[in-house]
């Protein structure tokens, strides 16, 4: 590519193929119309043609449809100033993105590559060595790619999905559902979609491990987010996994030497500390889930104790009888 291109055509030909992202067949009218081409055929063909012959994107025109056609995944051409700052941190988001998202790792590894032998040899070396030295033990639980990938794209085009939903929680069995995805989190340790399930009034989760056979709809029925909603504060709304409005307000007193390692995580929003007399400490908040509660103190013992609300403290209770007697 030549280093003189402008940063005119470059913006041209980068926004050329977002086009076809958004829509995988174009007219050459809506084309010469939507990126300024104005009448300039010959331009818009010069540009497909440098497209495909320097990145390999690959567009060609259909006779019989009189369409241009869009196939594989396509490139974008990238003209940037970097500083040292700003390597290291790519080069640690790469690492956690190959964690998080393990189908995603040879993209990781191809795009660091190509990064790399733009970078002088020093950067390079120190990116490498961070992006080595950055791990996260946190497990992630397994999920289809395909699946996540048609997630992600109905969330970016607004549309609503068909998918099969088998929870272990359910005496149901496998369950077909169809919402209106808002966005994807990841939480403790798995991803899920967050979206309107048409039956319901109140937003919903989905494990995306747990979610199989989906597909993108066509109906024109997709309805948005509550307004003033997104998918960020929506997904810190959860202590664990279940997300959603506050509706009970729990207590909890953890002692040490448990309360300093309590204290070092944001659990909650809404939380709040308490310190006591005795080093332990009060931790209290409004969530939307109690069961989640009370396997985040069972997994706390013997250090935690349920101050409040009662149903809680002897759902706890119960719980612990059960576990008693498996080990009597």
């Amino acid at each position: 590519m030549s280093s003189q291109m402008s940063s005119v055509r470059l913006s041209r030909l980068n926004s050329l193929v977002m086009e076809f992202f958004h829509e995988p067949r174009r007219s050459r009218e809506h084309l010469l119309a939507a990126l300024g081409y104005g009448g300039n055929g010959r331009a818009l063909e010069r540009d497909l043609k440098f497209l495909r012959d320097e990145f390999g994107v690959g567009i060609w025109y259909n006779r019989r449809t009189r369409l241009y056609e869009f196939h594989g995944n396509g490139n974008f051409i990238l003209q940037l100033q970097m500083n040292r700052r700003e390597v290291i941190s790519i080069a640690a988001g790469l690492n956690m993105v190959s964690h998080f998202l393990p189908h995603l790792s040879e993209d990781c590894n191809r795009f660091w590559g190509k990064l790399k032998a733009m970078l002088p040899g020093a950067m390079a070396e120190q990116g490498k060595k961070l992006a080595e030295s950055t791990v996260v033990a946190l497990p992630v639980s397994r999920m289809d790619p395909m699946v996540f990938e048609t997630i992600i794209n109905a969330v970016s085009d607004r549309r609503r999905i068909h998918f099969q939903y088998e929870s272990p929680y359910s005496v149901e069995g496998r369950r077909q559902r169809r919402i209106s995805p808002w966005g994807v989190f990841f939480l403790a340790h798995a991803w899920y979609v967050w979206g309107s399930y048409s039956e319901r009034d109140e937003p919903r989760t989905y494990r995306i491990s747990r979610i199989s056979s989906v597909f993108a709809l066509d109906d024109g029925q997709y309805s948005p987010p509550p307004e003033g909603q997104d998918t960020r504060s929506f997904a810190s709304s959860a202590w664990y996994g279940c997300s959603g409005g506050g509706r009970h307000k729990v207590a909890v007193r953890v002692r040490a030497p448990l309360a300093t390692v309590v204290e070092e995580t944001k659990w909650h929003p809404t939380q709040r500390i308490e310190h006591m007399d005795d080093g332990s400490i009060t931790i209290s908040a409004v969530v939307p889930d109690l069961d989640e509660i009370g396997r985040w103190v069972m997994a706390s013992a013997p250090y935690a104790e349920v101050l409040e609300p009662l149903s809680l403290r002897e759902s706890i209770s119960a719980l612990c009888a059960m576990v008693h007697k498996g080990h009597s």
